[in-house]
Parts: C-alpha cells; structure tokens; sequence
C-alpha cells in the first residue's frame, strides 16, 4: 500500500499553542489556505482512498481533495483522532501548570507514562490509532494508494510504532504539505517527507 498522510490545517488553537486533542474546532483563515495548498500537490496523484479522522479541523482540510478526487473511497475514522488531554483542553502549558502544577510536572517527566486528569494515557492511545492503521491496512488492496489526513499526535505515534528508533518529538509533519509511506509485507519505508 503505497499511504500518503497529512496533518490537517492550522486552527487558532494551535497559533495560541492550546492542548485540544478533543475540541472539535475549525480551521483559521492560514489552515484553509494550506489545505488549499496541498489539494494542488495531490491534484495529480490517483487516491484510491481518503481515510480522515472524526474531527471537525480534518473535514475541513479534506474537502478541496475530496473535490479532487471524486472517485477516492472516504472513510471517517475516530481510531484516528487526537489524544484527549481531558482536563487540560482548550490551556497553553503556562495555564495549564498554573491549573494542575503537580499532574503537570509529572507528565513533563514522563510524557509517555502520565495521563492528564481525565484524559487519555498515550498508551490507550497508541493502541487506538495503530489498530485503526492495521484495520485499513487489512481493508484496503495492497495496491492501493491512500491518504489520511490526521493530527500531529496521530501521525507521529504511527511513525514511531514503525521507526521506534526515532526521536518521537523531533518528527515533524507540516500543515500543508504530505508524506509517503510503502506498506508491504516486507515492512514499511519512508518515501518522503513533508513533501
């Protein structure tokens, strides 16, 4: 399977540096236009499929694709959303140490160990998303190209479920550009990146 994979457009949480893995919100004006941008990159790329999360900022992103692309299978998927940082949505990391000083400092030390208050461990949600990834993995042809369009938590915890080896914060994957993966029985390899 040859999986092109993107993050959706800027919203104004993220120029305001909030956790909202579950806030459904929309894209700002910078989001649309790089949502617009990366439509014109894959306007000549033959998606088989287009798989996007259940929130509002993916739907958005996906549309001027989706418009190129007519005949591409859409699938909505919630194994694909952010992580939910519970009682910490909708704060910068200021307000948020401010609100829960000590939970805060403790998930500073151990990311990956430390769930927010009433919010999602990163191990609930890496299962979650890798099991969605397997499913469409084994749904789809092996010949088939197909896009997901996702958040930056999503895509990096697939990238490090592959390439364990990697620094999991130092991945980037840039609004308004795509990656490209080769997912084969053999493994899987990176093609490009933040193309």
């Amino acid at each position: 399977m040859k999986l092109l994979v993107m993050r959706h457009g800027e919203t104004t949480f993220n120029h305001q540096r909030k956790f909202y893995g579950k806030t459904d919100v929309s894209l700002d004006e910078t989001g649309v236009k790089q949502a617009e941008i990366v439509s014109k990159k894959l306007k000549n790329e033959s998606l088989d499929a287009i798989i996007r999360s259940n929130m509002r900022r993916t739907a958005e992103t996906s549309k001027p694709i989706i418009a190129d692309h007519p005949n591409a299978d859409l699938y909505v998927d919630s194994g694909f959303d952010e992580m939910s940082f519970g009682d910490w949505e909708g704060m910068d990391a200021n307000q948020i140490e401010a609100a829960d000083p000590q939970n805060w400092q403790r998930w500073l030390d151990q990311p990956f160990k430390v769930a927010p208050g009433n919010g999602e461990s990163y191990e609930t949600f890496k299962v979650r998303v890798t099991q969605a990834m397997t499913k469409y993995y084994q749904k789809l042809s092996p010949a088939s190209t197909t896009l997901l369009i996702a958040h930056l938590g999503t895509l990096r915890t697939l990238y490090h479920s592959w390439f364990p080896s990697e620094d999991y914060w130092q991945t980037k994957f840039e609004a308004g550009c795509y990656s490209v993966f080769d997912l084969s029985a053999d493994g899987i390899e990176l093609l490009a990146l933040n193309v």
